[in-house]
């Protein structure tokens, strides 16, 4: 009962819609099919008052006499004698001398006008009736005069009201019906909502597991329910994604703390030598560079979401850019017993931010070194391709399943979690590198082959612009044409 007085119910509001459509409906089509009989009834009225003149000016006779007037009044005696339907009936001459009166002493039927040159009608009150009345001035013999024809129209009425009375009676009747039908059809369009409601106080954010019952109707709530359980199953996995990212950040960062934590302690439990307080001092410098990372790459990703990070642009020597960085992890192949192979092309310049894209690059390369072998190969090459400029980075690492390629940028995810944490992995750096390559309106493609490597493609808009020179280059690797240099 209570939902039956909440207005703000969709249920009754949609009753209340229907309800009023109804009304609206029966009472335009009440309207309508009162004013249509009404004026059915009138044309029909009028059409036989017009053959019933034509019969009368037939019935006269146009034969000369010494009084045509008393000539007249016989001949429309006899007409309304052989006409019973006419009930009235007046005849007179322009100067409103009457010819034929319908009862001795009956007054003349007022004039609608003398310029009744064709029929004019009219509805003429008397007593508690009502006539219709016909009134136009015709010739007779040569000579004009006005005549008025009268029938009772009552039954017209009768009949008008009687509908009239009908649909006051049944108006309300289904006043009712459309309550009711309006209530029992807005349930069911309603039901599968209500379904769909209760199914959804089943989800929360810490059980993501149900989904939103789906009507087989083909209709708009049947792909509303499709494209919530669709975005709820993109949520559950970004849940899970970002509880298990939190597990590991929160294991990292606990691991870096215990480290710098027991490093420190045992440092200052005695004396050491110097050289034992500065291999203290560098395990707890590196922890706190890992630390650093960590927080760097989080902070990265938390500005390209809220677009905070501001995009210079100027024209860059792109091939410059990507030496630099292979210059910088050398060390790092060298430790690991990598092959570096670059193929750099030094006109290759592109227009961007440096930073931006020198963070692009070392996340490229670092995923490349950090998942190649000791002994494998890592080659970046740089290159005009139909009018592109193209970076790719090949290695010949572990790879990465098939079915995972379509989840590889997305925020926190680690193909192999395990393997992830040994390396030090935040699952942040290929979805930092996808954000960086949509500011710069660059395209990336990735092929691999599980157990035999991975290649990263990424496509640049070419500048013709002379590029920002950088300061230094690179020792090794030269960039006069297209140079192969090998850093093993």
């Amino acid at each position: 009962m209570k939902e039956l007085l909440n207005l703000r119910s969709l249920r009754v509001r949609l009753c209340l819609w229907y309800v009023l459509l109804s009304m609206v409906s029966m009472t335009a089509l009440g309207t309508f099919s009162y004013f249509y009989l009404l004026h059915a009834l009138a044309s029909s009225r009028e059409r036989t008052m017009e053959r019933r003149e034509l019969r009368l000016l037939r019935f006269v006779q146009d034969e000369p006499v010494l009084d045509p007037h008393v000539q007249l009044a016989d001949q429309l005696h006899h007409f309304m004698l052989a006409s019973p339907d006419t009930d009235i009936l007046e005849v007179s001459d322009l100067a409103g001398k009457t010819i034929f009166p319908v009862t001795a002493g009956t007054a003349a039927i007022a004039w609608s006008s003398d310029a009744c040159v064709h029929p004019c009608f009219k509805v003429l009150p008397m007593g508690q009736h009502r006539f219709r009345a016909l009134q136009q001035v015709v010739s007779i013999r040569g000579q004009l005069y006005r005549i008025t024809m009268a029938g009772m129209i009552d039954e017209h009425y009768d009949i008008l009201n009687m509908v009239e009375t009908s649909y006051l009676i049944f108006l309300p009747l289904m006043l009712v019906v459309s309550v009711a039908g309006g209530f029992m059809l807005s349930h069911r369009a309603l039901e599968p909502v209500d379904r769909i409601t209760r199914s959804a106080h089943l989800i929360s954010i810490r059980d993501l597991s149900h989904r939103l019952p789906v009507p087989d109707t083909g209709d708009e709530l049947q792909r509303f329910a499709e494209t919530w359980n669709q975005i709820l199953e993109r949520l559950e996995g970004a849940v899970k994604r970002l509880t298990q990212f939190t597990g590991d950040v929160s294991h990292d960062l606990r691991t870096t703390i215990t480290v710098m934590l027991t490093t420190s302690q045992l440092a200052l439990r005695h004396e050491r030598t110097k050289e034992q307080y500065r291999t203290s001092l560098e395990t707890i410098m590196l922890e706190c560079q890992s630390t650093a990372a960590l927080l760097d790459d989080l902070l990265a990703a938390s500005r390209s979401d809220m677009a905070e990070q501001r995009v210079e642009r100027e024209a860059i020597d792109f091939a410059a850019l990507v030496a630099e960085s292979c210059d910088h992890v050398r060390a790092r192949a060298e430790m690991k017993r990598q092959h570096l192979e670059i193929e750099l092309d030094q006109t290759a310049s592109i227009y961007g931010d440096l930073s931006l894209l020198r963070r692009l690059v070392n996340i490229l390369l670092d995923n490349a070194l950090k998942y190649t072998p000791e002994g494998g190969v890592v080659t970046v090459s740089l290159g005009r391709v139909a009018q592109r400029l193209c970076l790719e980075v090949r290695d010949t690492g572990i790879g990465i399943p098939e079915e995972e390629l379509p989840y590889i940028f997305d925020r926190f995810y680690r193909a192999d979690t395990s393997r992830n944490r040994d390396q030090g992995g935040s699952g942040l750096g290929l979805a930092i590198a996808k954000w960086i390559l949509q500011a710069h309106h660059a395209e990336i493609t990735v092929s691999s082959n599980l157990g035999r490597g991975s290649t990263f493609s990424l496509s640049f808009d070419v500048l013709d612009e002379p590029p920002v020179p950088f300061a230094k280059l690179v020792d090794g690797i030269r960039l006069e044409g297209s140079t192969v240099g090998s850093l093993s």
